[in-house]
């Protein structure tokens, strides 16, 4: 047995670490893009970034009274004896400045962190398509369209607020989630419209390997027609040639079914507050 064996001090590729490239797996390609995403949004609106690369933590914090402003996302699996070190972290970062709760992602599975304080929002699926897959279906009735304009910005800002929804940010206000710099980055949203009136959002972060779906919403009044897969095939083929990824909820799943995506695994989603707040 001891012929299969590396050798002893030999560097391995584990597939997670610092120096593991990009394209080596979907995996951690997918839990970069994922916290580089949101921490665009961050950044465009001002807020506070930083990396804890001895734990694999991207911390993003807008000071968001809704936690989709102040997001952590591992990169790489927490061993037991690490756990005090995470939460540390996570206070140390969070707790820094006053706001809203915050958001933990990890691919992988971590200890139970309640006792902490923690909630446990739930083990949502991470789903790929393979850009193998058909062409994607649309719908004429929605007028599909890419996010270039302040104003497309705010119609999509409004939508997601009050369709997803995110009730910390009503009654709507323009700018309270998106800075302008956010047009600049690797997004890339589109606004879907019946008639005048923006009804459904969708948004690609393009990386060179994936494509990452995120901020799916449809106004209550249009659900059952298609919108929500029409919208989100639009960001699924932002770049047709690549994979797309997304995390679903269990009862959106099955949308997603019908549009070529697959079971990949089950992401651990906890909510942490601010100590003191």
């Amino acid at each position: 047995m001891t012929a299969f064996a590396a050798d002893e001090g030999a560097a391995l590729e584990a597939g997670y670490g610092d120096s593991t490239p990009e394209g080596d797996n979907l995996l951690i390609d997918y839990a970069r893009a994922e916290a580089d995403c949101f921490a665009a949004i961050v950044s465009a609106g001002g807020g506070r970034i930083e990396r804890n690369p001895a734990l694999g933590l991207r911390l993003a914090d807008k000071g968001s009274p809704s936690p989709f402003g102040n997001t952590a996302h591992l990169t790489r699996p927490i061993g037991g004896n690490e756990t005090r070190a995470l939460l540390d972290a996570l206070h140390d970062f969070f707790d820094a400045e006053p706001g809203g709760p915050f958001l933990l992602f990890s691919p992988w599975p971590i200890g139970d962190l309640r006792s902490d304080g923690f909630h446990l929002v739930g083990h949502p699926p991470l789903m790929i398509r393979p850009p193998t897959a058909p062409v994607l279906p649309t719908n004429p009735e929605l007028r599909i369209s890419l996010v270039e304009s302040a104003e497309q910005l705010a119609d999509f800002e409004q939508t997601l607020v009050e369709a997803y929804p995110v009730p910390e940010y009503q009654p709507w206000q323009r700018g309270s989630f998106f800075g302008p710099d956010v047009l600049s980055s690797r997004w890339r949203m589109f606004v879907g419209y019946e008639g005048d009136r923006c009804v459904a959002t969708a948004g690609a972060w393009l990386t060179d390997t994936i494509t990452v779906v995120e901020m799916v919403s449809t106004r209550d009044v249009c659900r059952g027609k298609g919108y929500g897969a029409a919208i989100t095939a639009a960001a699924t083929h932002a770049e047709p040639d690549r994979t797309a990824m997304l995390i679903a909820s269990d009862l959106g799943r099955s949308v997603y079914d019908r549009l070529g995506y697959l079971p990949f695994l089950r992401y651990t989603l906890y909510i942490g507050t601010r100590h003191g707040v």
